[in-house]
């Protein structure tokens, strides 16, 4: 039997043509259909049949993927954040998994720009008011120039948004527990320490992966040391952010406000306290989500699964020290 590739995407919300194409030029049997966010028995249904299974958000953990094992070889995300995936026990089970980093750094970078511009002018209510009726709807607000910047994580993204930044007069900071030396042509000052990051911040960005280790870690502590009327934007994930300990940091004052691509949880409940929050500014995971990043996206995805199925433990295999053999 040949090779069959199934893609947990809506084809008609996400174009897909070009790895269609590509797959089925490569005598691949193709299924691009989304199953309902959460649905695991949906998951399973649409995994058991495939070989190769192109990866959202869905969980795969240790009952996913033994129910899947001799039967899926590769699980390749369609991103770079891989929190979803438990990587030792797919390798456990033989089954590789691989992502695409890199590819859409640039875009998630200039919605981190767009939150952190938005923050601070006020854009988004302006434009509200003016479509509800509202000419005077313009509030002041506050100009970049002159502000420091903190990211909080200084890989691929935090990269690109530092050389977007170039453009303001801004003091550009970073930490990264594994970054110890950064060029200076970057125009980035390296801090000691998170908290040294979010002490002398008037802004700061969040960077930083979905691991044991960061889940809910940027909360009340370290709020409690921005400068009054800072503001937090978070493009990376959700769960690495407190949001009851943000959410009050935001009412009492010491936030000023708050720019989320992200939320712990997706899509958030009706009740979800940021939501009635006037200066917090949610947009719906759309960082990554242009034309250009979704091609480049596709372009490795292909690669990655057709050598891999041609025998080759591609880089991008996240999960190579788990596989047997």
């Amino acid at each position: 039997m040949g090779v069959k590739v199934w893609m947990n995407f809506d084809s008609g919300k996400v174009d897909l043509s070009y790895l269609i194409q590509r797959f089925r030029e490569a005598g691949y049997e193709v299924d691009a259909e989304a199953v309902p966010a959460g649905n695991a028995e949906a998951v399973l249904e649409k995994a058991r049949k495939a070989d190769v299974v192109i990866a959202a958000m869905e969980e795969w953990n240790e009952e996913m993927l033994s129910a899947v094992a001799g039967k899926v070889r590769l699980i390749q995300k369609y991103g770079t954040g891989l929190d979803n995936i438990d990587l030792e026990a797919a390798g456990r089970h033989g089954i590789a998994v691989a992502n695409i980093p890199g590819a859409n750094a640039a875009a998630v970078a200039e919605v981190a720009l767009l939150h952190i511009l938005n923050a601070g002018r006020k854009f988004v209510p302006c434009v509200s008011g003016v479509k509800n009726g509202r000419w005077d709807s313009a509030v002041s607000g506050t100009e970049l120039d002159g502000k420091t910047v903190g990211l909080l994580g200084y890989g691929r993204i935090a990269r690109n948004l530092a050389r977007m930044l170039g453009g303001f007069r801004v003091e550009i900071l970073a930490y990264d527990p594994f970054v110890h030396n950064i060029p200076a042509g970057d125009g980035v000052t390296l801090t000691r320490s998170a908290e040294e990051l979010f002490r002398r911040s008037d802004i700061v960005s969040l960077h930083i992966p979905s691991t044991g280790e960061t889940k809910g870690s940027v909360g009340g502590n370290l709020f409690s040391l921005m400068k009054k009327g800072a503001y937090l934007v978070n493009t990376c994930r959700g769960d690495v952010v407190n949001e009851a300990d943000l959410a009050e940091a935001l009412r009492s004052g010491r936030i000023a406000a708050a720019g989320l691509d992200v939320l712990a949880v997706e899509p958030p409940d009706g009740s979800h306290a940021l939501l009635a929050m006037d200066n917090v500014f949610i947009s719906s995971h759309m960082g990554a989500e242009s034309y250009e990043s979704a091609y480049r996206s596709q372009v490795i995805m292909g690669d990655n699964v057709e050598r891999f199925l041609g025998g080759e433990l591609v880089a991008n295999i996240k999960n190579k020290e788990f596989l047997a053999g």
